[in-house]
């Protein structure tokens, strides 16, 4: 199968390369040049709910409610040789929470990939890279409209369907400057998160398709073929819509909602049925989220910021004889940013999660999350 899929993300890329022929770029001169950047986040949590660890989210006898932590401190070089080849290296230092937590090794790297880009209508990445895939995923950490990625990311992130991957890309945008049109394909390991070696046989592929039919409205639709094991493998699919635009001078406006599904590819791993199929494992998630950003004279903050999520996440949908282990998330924004360009930011959010069903180790909490985020270098 993994063969067949190579031989197809080749016929793509030949295909795509022939129809971008017109226009390329002219300039090929070797002109070296690197830029560095750099950002951190600093964050205060707190569990307003009895009995709930801050770090895990669930019941415990000895909480820890309150918690000081450095969410993310990175570095980050962009190369850049001509016209055409470039690269980037992305290392976070402080080790990320991910979930599951069974593989340490690698955490650090998340960036690490060349890229050529031939014109606007076709380019190829190779290495280390954010996988093409899923609404949250693809927004940067320094301008994600609530302090975290939902629960559906983490979900799915967990799973190995989203993250930064080790894989070879596809890309380019026919129409950029009337009805942009772009277009990712690429093959991945789909392991682990940043983990630089696969752990498995199994590669995942990817295709995702974005339009821009009118200014600052984006449609959106992604497919995943999920690789497990040989003879039994499945189907992510979702699609997202955004739309950001300045409502006055003063006043910005998003509005951004996702739907998704998958196989929950740990739940099948752990199932000890010999009979057991994949699509019988089925996860889902959506969101609705919006923000409204207020542009102010002070000398203190330039933007005052509110807004609010909704997040239903399920991770294992309509199986019979199963409790349900759906959850919903509310998240409530308000934020400053006191430089432009979310150089220096302040968010604030507290975030509500509901379970359809209560356990001994789980029940529906409150949390509080303040954070502060600085950086350098755009």
């Amino acid at each position: 199968m993994i063969h067949k899929t190579v031989a197809i993300l080749l016929c793509i890329t030949t295909t795509l390369n022939l129809l971008a022929q017109n226009n390329p770029t002219t300039n090929s001169e070797f002109k070296p040049t690197i830029t560095f950047r750099a950002m951190m986040q600093a964050r205060f949590e707190s569990s307003l709910t009895d009995s709930i660890d801050v770090a895990s989210g669930k019941i415990s006898s000895s909480a820890v409610r309150d918690n000081f932590r450095l969410r993310r401190a990175e570095l980050r070089s962009d190369i850049k040789l001509n016209d055409h080849w470039s690269g980037v290296i992305r290392v976070q230092i402080p080790e990320l929470k991910v979930s599951p937590a069974s593989i340490t090794t690698g955490r650090t790297l998340e960036l690490a990939y060349f890229q050529y880009e031939y014109n606007d209508k076709f380019g190829i990445r190779g290495g280390h890279m954010r996988m093409p895939y899923e609404l949250d995923e693809l927004t940067y950490a320094d301008e994600l409209r609530m302090i975290d990625r939902g629960t559906t990311n983490k979900l799915f992130a967990g799973n190995s369907l989203v993250s930064y991957q080790p894989g070879l890309m596809v890309y380019g945008t026919f129409m950029k400057n009337k009805t942009p049109l772009s277009y990712y394909a690429g093959i991945f390991n789909a392991s682990d998160r940043s983990l630089p070696y696969d752990v498995n046989s199994g590669k995942n592929v990817i295709g995702r398709l974005e339009f821009t039919p009118v200014k600052g409205l984006r449609l959106a639709g992604n497919v995943e073929y999920v690789a497990v094991i040989k003879n039994n493998n499945g189907a992510s699919y979702g699609g997202d819509v955004s739309y950001i635009r300045d409502i006055t001078q003063k006043l910005n406006l998003t509005l951004e909602g996702e739907y998704i599904a998958a196989p929950n590819v740990n739940q099948f791993n752990a199932a000890t049925d010999s009979l057991k199929t994949l699509n019988n494992f089925p996860m889902t998630g959506y969101f609705g989220q919006a923000l409204l950003k207020i542009k102010s004279n002070s000398k203190w903050s330039r933007i005052f910021e509110a807004g609010g999520k909704y997040e239903h996440t399920d991770p294992l949908t309509n199986v019979s004889g199963n409790l349900s282990q759906a959850f919903h998330t509310i998240t409530g924004e308000i934020g400053f940013d006191f430089l432009t360009n979310n150089m220096a930011r302040l968010q604030l959010n507290v975030i509500r999660t509901i379970y359809e069903q209560q356990s001994l180790t789980q029940t529906n909490n409150t949390f509080f999350v303040t954070q502060m985020q600085l950086k350098i270098g755009g």
